[in-house]
């Protein structure tokens, strides 16, 4: 019964704030010929599972059934039957293989008087979800962006949480760094290229890469990434591998061909030169040519193996 107050109180709250990127209204009623008449089962349960698998699949949020769009309190008119239906949507209209995480489904009493009165409210609230990228039990994948509920490729989803897990990595603070784990002649010689009046630790500072704390300067997981004097004392793959094969596929057994492998590993910023160094002498074969002078030719495009390697260094994800 409390619990059922406090939401009492709280759906006369969401009325006055309105729907959100968190929160939606859904009408149990249409418009017939004679007036309001209750909207099909089928129709809300559809409405309820698309709703709750879009805030799952985005920031989580909440929904209440019998809230015009107005704000309007114009209650569930169904029987105790159908809204049993309605109240298992949760479960029965989404895919069995992407349950959604800890839905919570109330029934609350409108009273009062007018039209409404004697109805219910459903309240449906889910978190935001993690383990799956979530489906309604037809296949079909939603997310909430604002105020609305869009269809959204499966793949998007998969991408923007990994997206935010990857940043969280780069963004987080490490204990037991400071600035002496850092290369300081690397340090000075971004200085000099972004501001040469500011210090080292301003500069990182400046670049959101570390913060000052009453005991010292605290550095994100970023600064180390891109400065870090002993790379693999805070990431141990930090690295590129370099294969030169014999042929267009690597072979295995007594078809291996591999010519060279060469792993280099390395701070962000040092290690795009360091391979580039081990990459270039391979773009080129020198060969006799007119005149009896040996002439250097290029087989591979330097800008686009540059281009290439900038890409695989700037697109990774650090946190993998």
């Amino acid at each position: 019964m409390d619990e059922q107050l406090e939401l009492a109180e709280r759906i006369k709250v969401s009325i006055k704030i309105g729907e959100s990127h968190f929160r939606e209204f859904k009408s149990a009623l249409e418009q017939g010929p004679e007036g309001e008449n209750p909207r099909a089962v089928r129709k809300i349960s559809k409405d309820i599972a698309e709703t709750l698998v879009a805030f799952a699949n985005a920031d989580g949020g909440e929904l209440f059934v019998g809230i015009e769009d107005d704000g309007r309190t114009s209650g569930v008119p169904h029987n105790d039957e159908h809204i049993e239906k309605m109240l298992k949507a949760p479960f029965t209209n989404i895919h069995s293989e992407t349950p959604l995480p800890t839905p919570r489904v109330l029934k609350i009493p409108i009273g009062g008087k007018g039209k409404a009165a004697g109805r219910n409210i459903l309240y449906f609230t889910v978190p935001k979800g993690t383990e799956y990228v979530y489906l309604t039990s037809d296949g079909r994948c939603l997310q909430r962006h604002d105020r609305e509920t869009r269809p959204v490729p499966a793949e998007r989803i998969q991408y923007d949480r990994q997206e935010r897990l990857s940043r969280e990595y780069d963004r987080s603070f490490i204990d037991g760094a400071d600035i002496g784990q850092l290369d300081p002649e690397l340090l000075n010689r971004v200085t000099q290229k972004i501001n040469p009046s500011l210090s080292p630790e301003k500069m990182l500072q400046f670049l959101d890469l570390a913060e000052w704390q009453p005991l010292g300067l605290s550095m994100r997981r970023a600064a180390l990434l891109l400065f870090a004097k002993d790379i693999n004392r805070w990431h141990p793959r930090s690295q590129v591998r370099v294969v030169k094969i014999a042929g267009n596929e690597i072979g295995v057994g007594k078809e291996f061909n591999v010519i060279r492998d060469d792993v280099v590993s390395d701070n962000i910023i040092n290690i795009l030169a360091r391979t580039w160094d081990v990459i270039r002498p391979h773009l080129a074969i020198t060969r006799l040519g007119t005149h009896a002078v040996f002439q250097e030719t290029l087989i591979y495009p330097e800008e686009a193996c540059m281009e290439a390697l900038i890409n695989a260094l700037a697109h990774r994800d650090y946190s993998i």
